[in-house]
């Protein structure tokens, strides 16, 4: 969406009824007419315009804004954004802080700034501008013209030096239609979204705007039909197959009807890599040898290499065998055949996913994280960064929660979102460092989200595992591992739901299936399992009780994180 000075004064004059004599309109007009019915705003029937629900929301709004701020909109630029895809963003992370905007002073600064929010809250015109957005119906037309606009561009993040030589008026229509977003709070990079990314992907790899591509087009793609249009563009082959720019065109056709909603991370230390590499080479894949292994390499810490070994295996990189050892999965063999392997935060990652959603963009931070760890270079995600987003949105996580994990979830409300100063708060300074480190591992396992200006709030997986853990008595390294998960999810699917109460009953005469049900791990490691499940109060004998059954329940939810994307192998 995108709602300038001068497209507030056009939606003021509709209003009026003052276009009545459209031969009288000039060339500017007409491109912030198209600007307006591209954002869904307005509507164009029998050479007249008329403002939408939508279009009528932004204007009252902005007029109260103007009123109750002392403020005169007149008196900016024509280009000022009042209302953009950064400010949309801003809103959408201000109302999971329940209207709080003082956590962030420059989301507060612009907003109050537009007459949007007051004394560090969003004021009740600025909830209505969000309903309009949420509201709007978008168009999609895509003209040869612009077309060749969007293959002048990186796909992003990018710095906005990139759009310089891009017609100003074309960067208005990518906004309008949701295919370009600007980070927040500064504004320092943009990105195609995730039907601008694939549409990006799709000229990159030939398809031909010889005509202009509308919402007709995408239904028709997704529909099956074999069109003139289709063919005359590239996207089926003679025959009436999908061609590779096909694939993409059908993907952002998918993403206009139904974005992507998730944004799906992964973190890796330093210490699961050495991990990773040892379970890969060394000639005893047991912990054991694991850990004589690392130790000859000068790396000892046994705490440390159990952390590892469940993370890696609940990120679905290394799995467990009945002979109690380890095994490098699929994924863990492509990351172990990237030549720049090393830590990357969870938030590195995320400023790539993120830009295949809707709207929301990535944190200037995150991707100044991504470009120092490799993830992004030169206005493209690298083959690492590609990676390891194509692993982030692909992989049926096993959350692992340390100890201290625990605590910081436990310290997220249900309700609203936090910063990360208030999180902070709450513990000693020197507890800093492993406090972040603990959010970044929870935002990889799906059960936290991090919202651009820096608001973290639960997922919904992440509010039923936290109720999950509510019984957990202090102590307990390892709450939950990828063994715990194995026992737990068989229990359930031995055991039936108890008509009194939430919770999952297991016949005496059914104890022995147990173990056939985890072919994966040793009669050892399943007791041990076990062990953990009572004492953190998930099972009683081998009845699943109701906190066991919230965590079951979360797990479910955490497949959501699972995405539909047509992964995109051009780089810079």
């Amino acid at each position: 969406m995108i709602v300038t000075v001068k497209h507030f004064k056009m939606l003021a004059r509709l209003e009026k009824g003052g276009l009545e004599k459209i031969e009288e309109l000039t060339p500017d007009d007409l491109e912030t007419l198209l600007h307006l019915r591209l954002a869904g705003l307005i509507t164009e029937e029998e050479e007249s315009f008329a403002l939408t629900r939508s279009g009528l929301l932004i204007l009252e709004s902005l007029r109260m804004a103007e009123e109750a701020g002392g403020l005169n909109f007149d008196e900016l630029y024509e280009g000022y954004r009042l209302v953009g895809s950064r400010i949309i963003a801003m809103l959408q992370v201000c109302d999971k802080a329940q209207g709080r905007t003082a956590f962030n002073p420059e989301i507060d600064k612009e907003l109050v700034e537009r007459g949007l929010a007051k004394e560090g809250r969003l004021l009740p015109w600025a909830e209505a501008i969000l309903e309009a957005y949420k509201t709007a119906t978008v168009e999609f037309f895509v003209t040869p013209a612009l077309a060749q606009s969007i293959l002048a561009l990186p796909v992003g993040p990018a710095r906005k030096s990139f759009l310089e030589p891009i017609p100003e008026e074309h960067i208005y229509q990518l906004e309008a239609q949701r295919l370009l977003t600007f980070t927040i709070p500064d504004g320092e990079f943009f990105a195609f979204t995730g039907v601008g990314s694939q549409l990006w992907a799709a000229l990159r790899t030939g398809l031909v705007p010889e005509v202009s591509i509308s919402v007709t087009t995408l239904r028709d793609l997704i529909n099956g039909k074999r069109t003139e249009a289709l063919e005359k563009i590239g996207a089926l082959d003679p025959q009436g197959e999908l061609t590779v720019p096909g694939k993409h065109l059908l993907m952002a056709a998918k993403l206009f009807f139904a974005p992507i909603q998730v944004n799906p991370s992964l973190d890796l230390s330093g210490w699961n890599i050495s991990v990773l590499r040892a379970v890969n080479v060394a000639p005893d894949k047991t912990s054991e040898g694991l850990e004589e292994f690392l130790a000859s390499q000068d790396i000892r810490d046994s705490f440390r290499l159990k952390q590892s070994l469940y993370r890696l295996e609940g990120f679905r990189l290394i799995e467990s065998t009945p002979e109690g050892t380890y095994q490098i999965t699929p994924y863990g063999a492509e990351l172990l055949k990237l030549e720049d392997l090393a830590p990357v935060y969870a938030q590195a990652v995320m400023a790539v996913t993120v830009t295949r959603t809707e709207n929301m963009p990535p944190d200037d931070a995150w991707i100044k994280k991504a470009e120092e760890q490799g993830v992004i270079g030169n206005g493209f995600p690298t083959q690492k960064g590609r990676l390891f987003a194509e692993i982030a949105s692909n992989i049926e996580r096993l959350p692992v929660i340390t100890k201290e994990e625990m605590l910081v979830l436990r310290g997220i409300p249900l309700w609203r979102g936090v910063s990360e100063e208030e999180i902070l708060d709450f513990y000693p300074e020197d507890k800093h460092p492993s406090v972040l480190h603990a959010l970044r591992k929870l935002l990889a396992s799906g059960l936290v989200d991090l919202l651009p200006g820096g608001l973290y709030v639960l997922t919904p997986a992440g509010e039923k595992i936290k109720q999950g853990l509510s019984a957990v008595p202090g102590g307990v390294d390892f709450p939950l591992t990828p063994h715990v998960w194995y026992v737990l999810l068989a229990l359930r699917e031995i055991g039936r739901f108890s008509p009194q109460g939430r919770k999952i009953r297991v016949r005496k005469e059914d104890y022995d299936k147990l173990e056939e049900k985890i072919a994966n791990l040793s009669p050892e490691a399943i007791g041990t399992a076990l062990e953990i499940a009572r004492l953190c109060r998930y099972i009683s004998g081998l009845d699943v009780l109701e906190t066991g059954v919230n965590l079951l329940e979360g797990l479910d939810l955490l497949k959501n994180l699972k995405t539909n994307w047509e992964e995109i192998r051009i780089y810079a």
